[in-house]
């Protein structure tokens, strides 16, 4: 559905003008995006816009998320997708605090790099936009657009400047368009985005490549594994012995996981309480250093004798 004809269904409703759904629309067509996620729907119109686009291309879902006060408005969202007729191409999350929560879900349901497009379009704050930027990388794929909208806001000019929590903020967090910064600071220096554009309040960046592939994720199990057995290890004397004679037999029995996806790894005393960096050993294996635990239990010689007859 085109951006006209939205518009000729929810008129002037806020707060997307039909002149920049012309400048989405283009954008979700013309790149072919999919899987668009939205944050922050308000009235729903930015999705219907958004929606019409997707329709438009044949296939695929908005994904639009909301505080649960949204559907209190008049009208919501439930009555701007039912008029457009565009209700079958969204999925609706509400959330009773931010959208921060729903996009920590995904990812544990492992859904990195799925999306094809996200418009962050809520926060307008550091804390709140900031961090949702860092889940929208891990969940955009590459070659994916992201919008942040609202780049010149300020919580001085907003119309809550007089709410007693924008009162209570500091001065330099009043005056300070902090979508802006969010823009500069966390997109525009990111070593995987490209193609950074400024139009008005919207600022765009496209994914280059990819980055939380699950190949790429997968390299970190190893280190996860060595992780959780050295934490084990400060409280396990026997586990502490055993990791140290047996490295790659232990972490097997450990993760259940073949004794070749260790056998690179030897263990060592550091001395040290406190974490030491992995070393490689001349021969070309990884020396994992374990830390000394704070209270140390030291391993009897009867288990010892019956770890070293067991292996």
């Amino acid at each position: 559905m085109c951006p006209e004809e939205v518009f000729r269904r929810v008129g002037a409703l806020r707060y997307m003008k039909l002149a920049e759904a012309r400048v989405f629309y283009d954008l979700i067509v013309t790149n072919r995006l999919h899987s668009c996620l939205e944050l922050g729907f308000l009235h729903g119109v930015s999705t219907a816009y958004i929606a019409g686009a997707v329709q438009d291309l044949g296939s695929g879902q908005v994904t639009t998320i909301d505080r649960i006060t949204a559907v209190a408005l008049d009208p919501n969202i439930d009555w701007v997708l039912s008029i457009t007729g565009l209700r079958d191409w969204v999925q609706v999350y509400l959330e009773p605090t931010s959208f921060n929560w729903r996009l920590m879900k995904f990812l544990e349901e492992g859904r990195f790099e799925t999306f094809d497009f996200c418009y962050l379009d809520g926060g307008h704050s550091w804390y709140e936009s900031g961090m949702a930027f860092c889940l929208i990388e891990r969940l955009l794929k590459p070659g994916g657009w992201v919008v942040l909208d609202d780049l010149h806001f300020t919580f001085r000019q907003s119309s809550n400047r007089h709410r007693s929590w924008v009162q209570r903020m500091p001065e330099e967090e009043q005056i300070t368009p902090q979508i802006e910064r969010v823009f500069e600071l966390l997109v525009e220096s990111n070593p995987y985005f490209d193609c950074f554009r400024r139009m008005g309040r919207f600022g765009f960046a496209r994914k280059k490549e990819a980055v939380w592939s699950k190949e790429k994720r997968d390299g970190n199990r190893v280190h996860l594994i060595v992780a959780s057995a050295l934490e084990r290890a400060r409280t396990d004397p026997e586990f502490r012995a055993a990791l140290l004679l047996f490295p790659a037999k232990t972490l097997s029995n450990f993760s259940a996981l073949p004794e070749h996806e260790f056998a690179h790894l030897s263990f060592a005393e550091s001395g040290c309480r406190a974490p030491i960096p992995s070393e490689v050993s001349g021969y070309g294996s990884a020396i994992v250093y374990v830390e000394q635990p704070a209270q140390e239990r030291p391993l009897s010689k009867k288990k010892l004798k019956r770890l070293l007859q067991v292996e």
